[in-house]
Formats: C-alpha cells, sequence, structure tokens
C-alpha cells in the first residue's frame, strides 16, 4: 500500500472516531441512563449473590432512602420447589439473606429496620405489590400502621409470579414523597 494511501485512510478513520466519539458525548442524556440502569440491572443479577452469613453485605446494599428517612431491608426467601430456587436446597439455605433479588418465587420475609432512632417513635406502614403488565400495582401483602419501638417492621407474602414487585414504608400519614420510601423488589431475574 502506497504511503499516501496509507496517510489518507489513516485520516478518515480519525475524523470518523472524532465524529463518533462526539456524537455519543453530546447524545448521551437520550440514551445514557436508560444504558446505565440495564448495566446496573444485569451487574447486580449475575454477581449480587445471597450472603453467606449475617453481615456479609455491606450495608449501603440494602439501603432505602427518603430526604428524611433511611431503611436497611432484609429479604429471606423460602422458596417453593428446587427449581425455582435455583437448584437443590439444603437445610442452611432457608437462612439465605437478599436484598432486593429474590431468585425464585416461593415465600419472602422483608425485615426492615428503621435506622433512625426518631422513626421508631413514628407510626410506620409497609405494603407490598406486584407491578402487573398495564403498569399498576396490585397489593399482596399490607401491615397497618403503627409505632414499631424496636425499630424493626416484618412483612411476609408469597410471590407466585416471576417479574417486579414494589414494597412501600409510609411514615406517619405519608402526606410528601419525602414521608414514603419505595423499594423494588426483583423475582426470579
Amino acid at each position: 500500500m502506497r504511503p499516501t494511501v496509507r496517510l489518507n485512510l489513516s485520516l478518515f478513520v480519525g475524523i470518523v472516531l472524532i465524529a463518533g466519539v462526539n456524537i455519543a458525548m453530546f447524545s448521551y442524556s437520550f440514551w445514557g441512563p436508560a444504558f446505565n440502569e440495564r448495566l446496573n440491572d444485569f451487574w447486580k443479577a449475575h454477581v449480587l449473590q445471597p450472603a453467606v452469613k449475617a453481615g456479609d453485605r455491606t450495608i449501603s446494599e440494602c439501603l432505602g432512602v427518603s430526604d428524611f428517612y433511611s431503611v436497611h431491608l432484609t429479604t429471606y426467601f423460602l422458596p417453593d420447589s428446587e427449581e425455582s430456587a435455583g437448584g437443590p436446597t439444603d437445610d442452611l439455605s432457608k437462612y439465605d439473606e437478599f436484598c432486593d433479588r429474590v431468585p425464585g418465587t416461593g415465600k419472602v420475609i422483608f425485615s426492615v429496620t428503621l435506622m433512625e432512632k426518631e422513626a421508631r417513635n413514628e407510626s410506620v406502614s409497609l405494603s407490598f405489590y406486584q407491578d402487573d403488565a398495564e403498569g399498576g400495582l396490585k397489593q399482596i401483602n399490607a401491615l397497618p400502621s403503627h409505632t414499631h419501638s424496636s425499630g424493626f417492621v416484618t412483612l411476609d407474602a408469597t410471590v407466585a409470579h416471576k417479574g417486579k414487585y414494589l414494597l412501600k414504608l409510609a411514615f406517619g400519614e405519608a402526606k410528601n414523597a419525602e414521608d414514603t420510601i419505595e423499594m423494588p423488589i426483583f423475582v426470579g431475574r
């Protein structure tokens, strides 16, 4: 190949590369957030594993926050079959801890720790919803609003289908968005 052709080809590739990078940078606001969300979902689904024992997770992995409140979620999962558990289960598997991702269908027990001591004097309600195909929410189970001086709120429910669910905590009368914490729960993803 002649040197002038090689130089022209290198310049053309450089110009195309610079133009592509500029287009990607200036259009990032359109495609970036969706790409980041999918990348985070993929990362959590394929890398995040259940804790072997209590305390293996960092607090930030299971933290739900609003402007005024923060809670820590621990989810316990009892599979309805070996298939939904992802394989054979032994006696110790029923003590695995999860956050917002549950490997399959079965019974889930949500244990929510109220992080602020002031929140323990307020009434707190806890609701669990299934996200249906039309984007609506179908309530599965709820805990009525009352105070939890111990700082722990628990709710159990049965998840019969894989998909997206929502765990919602409401503090006090929940008049503002700052008084609620919504935590998406993914089953079988």
